[in-house]
């Protein structure tokens, strides 16, 4: 380890967990930011005109890679706003609890550096610098212009969508990786065979959980709740409508449905299938406490966002008896298993208390891509179904293409399936 992220870890030490709920509102942030998207090839395309058919382009999905460089000893530079200048003064922390702003890539930066240490033990030569991008000489921009990351074999960052462009076109332009750790959005990137998104799109999202309805109750009447003055809820209901305009019941949730007209649509005697593509968390549990008032003899199975891990309510064994809520994540961190163990334990005698996702999040990223890029090189992208060394995540990169066939960016589509129902909860692979 660098110098620097030792520095860092000493004002780090010092912070406190947060309360769950802000990581919710985080999520919804953050796929807010997914808006303007470019149309890409989706699970469910709409069938195309036989006119379309004709014209459209017959090109092969290829990526051309440039050789690897193999070295002894690589750097990884990790971009993260942490707002040093602002929460730390004379050596001090400025508060008393982190600020949500903070708090994710605080998190990420203490999984770093509990991977680094791992890694260390083992024997990878690898060097990792870390860098707070709030710092007015280390912002993306300042970063590319003064070639701070000029021997950067590898960047991982947890930045906001304005800002991936500039690190994207600089990873491009020197053959180097540049992991997106966090954001969904894809910030218009195109042509880009050297930018990955680990958290999957809005996109991926719906289409996921969509197919998993279908797939599990496939002869049964879905109904489709929505809404669409939310752009958010918008978008994620426009993915979900998307060729399947006749398989759905709709059901619009602008206000609370209305008893009478839902009680017509809904059977008293089996599962009522129910996908609602809300990503507002805290109204999305408003409709499902009020579906359960409703028609408290009536059984549910519902079908949500990512961001209703954070909802309160599934982990109530009360608060939603007769509802079964199933959602999508990328994430899943088993505290149980000796990986898990493993972490936590050196979490706690690192930092103290337990670690966060965001801390599991940034030890998995860490390990895995410090494994690929020490076995296959700085040009490890067509290895990256190797994911013998992924700690807790089997990645699934894969680049995603648009509707000319033109190459977009790689893509995280591996996602788990999270089922809770009275506070018990499984997740599938």
């Amino acid at each position: 380890m660098t110098s620097r992220v030792k520095i860092i870890s000493l004002f780090v030490v010092l912070f406190t967990l947060p309360a769950l709920e802000a990581q919710g509102q985080f999520w919804k942030k953050w796929f807010d930011k997914d808006k303007k998207r470019p149309a890409r090839q989706s699970v469910n395309p709409k069938k195309p005109a036989e006119s379309e058919k004709k014209s459209k382009p017959n090109k092969r999905r290829v990526v051309d890679y440039p050789t690897s460089q193999l070295k002894e000893r690589y750097r990884i530079d990790v971009l993260l706003p942490l707002y040093l200048d602002e929460l730390v003064k004379n050596n001090k922390p400025t508060f008393k609890k982190v600020p949500d702003k903070a708090l994710p890539s605080v998190n990420f930066y203490e999984g770093i550096k509990l991977a680094a240490d791992s890694l260390s033990a083992l024997g990878y030569d690898i060097d990792v610098y870390v860098h707070d991008v709030t710092q007015a000489g280390l912002t993306p921009e300042a970063m590319v212009t003064s070639e701070i990351l000029s021997e950067s074999d590898l960047i991982i960052g947890t930045l906001q969508s304005e800002y991936l462009p500039t690190i994207a076109d600089y990873a491009k332009k020197v053959k180097i990786n540049f992991i997106s750790a966090l954001s969904p959005s894809d910030a218009d990137i195109k042509d880009n065979p050297f930018f990955t998104m680990l958290q999957p799109t809005l996109e991926t999202h719906c289409d996921k959980v969509k197919s998993v309805a279908l797939r599990k109750y496939p002869s049964k009447p879905i109904l489709l709740f929505y809404r669409t003055s939310n752009s958010v809820d918008s978008q994620a209901y426009s993915i979900v409508l998307d060729g399947d305009e006749k398989t759905f019941e709709k059901i619009s949730c602008e206000t609370l449905p209305n008893r009478y007209a839902l009680e017509k649509l809904l059977d008293s005697n089996s599962s009522n299938v129910i996908i609602m593509p809300i990503v507002d968390v805290s109204y999305a549990e408003t409709v499902l406490q009020h579906l359960s008032t409703m028609f408290p003899a009536y059984r549910f199975e519902v079908f949500g966002m990512p961001s209703w891990k954070f909802m309160g309510a599934i982990r109530k064994t009360n608060a939603l008896p007769n509802i079964g809520v199933t959602f999508t994540s990328p994430f899943y961190y088993d505290l149980t298993t000796k990986e898990g163990k493993t972490v936590a334990a050196a979490y706690k005698k690192e930092f103290g208390g337990k670690p966060s996702e965001m801390v599991f999040r940034g030890f998995d990223i860490m390990f895995w891509y410090s494994s690929l890029l020490s076995k296959y090189g700085t040009v490890f992208n067509e290895k990256m179904g190797d994911v013998r060394n992924a700690y807790f995540t089997r990645y699934d990169i894969k680049p995603q293409w648009d509707h000319q066939q033109d190459l977009l960016y790689n893509e995280n589509e591996h996602i788990f399936i999270y089922r809770y129902q009275s506070g018990s909860y499984f997740v599938e692979q």
